[in-house]
């Protein structure tokens, strides 16, 4: 008898693509599965972990820049010449006279020569006509005192003649001959007198043209003198020259700049603010200056109107430093405290890009695990953060920049 074959049952073609897309979902979940589960290990020592603090929190703007003199004192060439000897550089410390450099102008050394001989000349002229005039006048005054001694014996002779004229003793004509000679001889005194009172009018004239004369010529030495004294470019008070750009050969011409004098007992530090933070700072806010090891507490003087390469110059107050070697152009680090926070938590700036004010942080279990916790961040400066909600005060976390393994949701664990 025939036996029956039975009949092969085949699927639908659907139903072998859910047994496909099933297949497909179970080895994902397996994988998706095995990827939470695996951990990642890290090295203590390669990661940057740091402890949540509580208390006042400073948020400052960080900045650089140099001391520089609260006064300075440009020093300018007052005589044009040639730089023949360099004493001092910048850098050296000098006190008042302290010989800088000196000049050297052949031009201005032969007008001073000419100058002492014209004014040698000069003063020669004066003596000359002081002692003409005083020829003159004894000349006159000869001339005067001779007249009135005529005028003496012709006034005894008129009287006597008188009255022997009167009794007929000597003619009348004798008597007007004298009397003739008399008036002569008065009024040859009344013109020497009047002649000398002249003379003497024109010697003060001329004597104060010549006087005139030797004193312009003794200014222009004076002057002269002066110019050839300031070839020799000297210190005018204590201090420490921050610039000087002599060079050996080089001519320099009046008004010229010669050097830059620093006051090294008074200095004030001159920082570089980013513009993006200049706009947070204001006169009066207090400033910690670090210079080497030494930090000084300064204040904010002035803060400069302009932008200038992205940045905006602040300078800073600084208090009594005389236990410091400090010295103009010296570099510096500050910190600006523009505000500060009572009675909050805060750690170091983490290195992980802070875009928003909440981020994904890991927290630093005892036994090494670590917990992936939302922290929200308040105010922050260049070296601290504050922490809104998320840790609490002694818990660890890690600050280094593990972003990506924060957005995979990934373990770690610190070895």
């Amino acid at each position: 008898m025939d036996i029956p074959v039975p009949k092969k049952t085949s699927f639908p073609l659907r139903h072998k693509w859910a047994v496909g897309l099933l297949a497909c979902a179970v080895i994902i979940a397996a994988l998706w599965a095995s990827l939470l589960d695996k951990k990642t290990y890290l090295e203590r020592h390669s990661l940057m972990i740091d402890t949540v603090k509580h208390g006042a929190l400073s948020v400052t703007v960080d900045a650089f820049g140099t001391l520089v003199s609260a006064e300075q004192k440009i020093i300018t060439a007052t005589s044009p010449g040639v730089v023949i000897d360099i004493k001092h550089k910048p850098g050296d410390v000098v006190a008042p006279g302290t010989v800088i450099a000196r000049l050297e102008n052949a031009d201005l050394e032969l007008d001073y020569k000419r100058a002492q001989q014209q004014t040698a000349e000069t003063q020669a002229e004066l003596q000359q006509l002081d002692l003409r005039q005083q020829r003159e006048l004894l000349v006159e005054r000869s001339t005067i005192n001779l007249l009135e001694g005529q005028l003496a014996t012709l006034s005894f002779r008129f009287q006597a003649q008188k009255d022997l004229a009167e009794q007929g003793i000597i003619s009348q004509l004798s008597f007007l001959e004298t009397q003739a000679q008399l008036r002569s001889v008065t009024g040859q005194i009344d013109h020497a007198k009047t002649r000398l009172s002249q003379l003497q009018a024109l010697h003060r004239s001329t004597l104060q043209v010549m006087q005139k004369r030797v004193a312009l010529s003794q200014q222009e030495l004076a002057s002269l003198v002066s110019k050839v004294a300031m070839l020799l470019i000297t210190a005018p008070n204590d201090g420490v020259i921050e610039r000087m750009s002599l060079e050996l050969g080089a001519r320099i011409a009046m008004g010229d700049h010669i050097a830059t004098l620093g006051d090294q007992a008074g200095l004030i530090a001159q920082l570089q603010v980013s513009q993006s933070q200049a706009g947070s700072v204001q006169v009066g806010q207090p400033v910690d200056v670090f210079v080497g090891d030494a930090v000084l507490n300064g204040e904010v003087l002035r803060i400069d109107p302009v932008v200038s390469q992205h940045s905006v110059k602040v300078e800073v107050s600084l208090p009594e430093y005389e236990h410091l070697d400090l010295r103009p152009k010296q570099s510096i680090t500050a910190s600006i405290v523009i505000d500060t926070i009572e009675n909050t938590h805060y750690i170091r700036t983490p290195v992980m890009e802070l875009s928003t004010l909440s981020v994904d942080m890991y927290k630093v279990l005892e036994t090494g695990q670590t917990e992936l916790v939302e922290v929200q961040l308040g105010q922050r400066s260049e070296r601290y953060v504050e922490v809104k909600s998320g840790l609490q005060a002694g818990q660890s976390v890690v600050i280094s920049d593990l972003d990506a393994l924060a957005k995979a949701r990934q373990v770690v664990v610190i070895e």
